[in-house]
C-alpha cells in the first residue's frame, strides 16, 4: 500500500510538472510542435497571434502560409505571401513557401521558377536549403510524367539534381536518384520531341 502511495505522488507530480511544463512553452514552440503533429489550425492560430505582436516579422508570415497550405487553403496561403512580398520581393523565403505551394497545385512550371528563384536569391549566403534544388528537379519530374518536357527542361531537370547530388551525397536517396539520372539521359529528346516517360 505504501508503494502504491509513493508512486502515486509521483506520478502525480511528474503530470503536474509536465503539465507546468508544457504552459511554459513559448507560442513559437508550440506552432512548430502542431505543425509537426499536422495540427494546422492550431498552428495557424498561433502563428497568427505571434503576427498580431509582430507584424513586420517575415518568418510568421511565411510559417502561417505554410499553415494554410497544410489546411488546403491555397488561395489564403497565396494572399499572405503576396502580403510577404510587397514588404520584401527579395526575400528568399517567400519563393520557397511558393514553390511548395505550387506544388501542391500540380503547378510544375511555377514550382520550377518558384524554387529557383529561391536558390538565386538565397546564393548570397553561406547556408541555404539544398532540398531546393530536389524540388526544381522534381518539378520538372512530375511534368514529364504528366504532360512531357522539352529538351531545354530536360536539360534542367538534369542540372537541378546533378546540384543536389553534389550538395547533399550522404542523403540515402542518392543511389536511386543516381538510377534515375542514368536512365534520364538516355531519353534526352531532341528539336521539338517532347519527352512522356512513367519511368515504368
Amino acid at each position: 500500500m505504501r508503494c502504491l502511495l509513493i508512486f502515486l505522488f509521483f506520478s502525480t507530480s511528474f503530470v503536474l510538472y509536465a503539465q507546468d511544463f508544457d504552459e511554459s512553452i513559448g507560442p513559437q514552440a508550440q506552432a512548430a510542435a502542431a505543425m509537426r503533429s499536422k495540427r494546422y489550425r492550431e498552428a495557424e492560430d498561433l502563428y497568427r497571434q505571434l503576427l498580431q505582436k509582430n507584424p513586420e516579422s517575415m518568418t510568421y508570415k511565411h510559417l502561417l502560409s505554410h499553415s494554410l497550405l497544410g489546411q488546403v487553403r491555397f488561395h489564403e496561403s497565396d494572399s499572405v505571401l503576396r502580403v510577404a512580398y510587397q514588404q520584401d520581393s527579395l526575400h528568399p523565403g517567400t519563393y520557397w513557401y511558393w514553390g511548395l505551394l505550387a506544388e501542391r497545385q500540380n503547378q510544375y512550371v511555377r514550382a520550377y521558377v518558384f524554387f529557383r528563384k529561391y536558390i538565386d536569391r538565397s546564393k548570397r549566403f553561406s547556408e541555404f536549403n539544398q532540398s531546393a534544388w530536389l524540388h526544381a528537379g522534381s518539378s520538372y519530374r512530375r511534368k514529364m510524367h504528366q504532360e512531357g518536357i522539352h529538351a531545354l527542361e530536360w536539360a534542367d531537370m538534369i542540372y537541378c539534381y546533378e546540384n543536389y547530388l553534389q550538395s547533399q551525397p550522404a542523403d540515402p536517396m542518392i543511389p536511386a536518384l543516381k538510377d534515375f539520372l542514368d536512365s534520364a539521359r538516355t531519353k534526352q529528346p531532341q528539336g521539338n520531341e517532347k519527352l512522356v516517360w512513367d519511368e515504368q
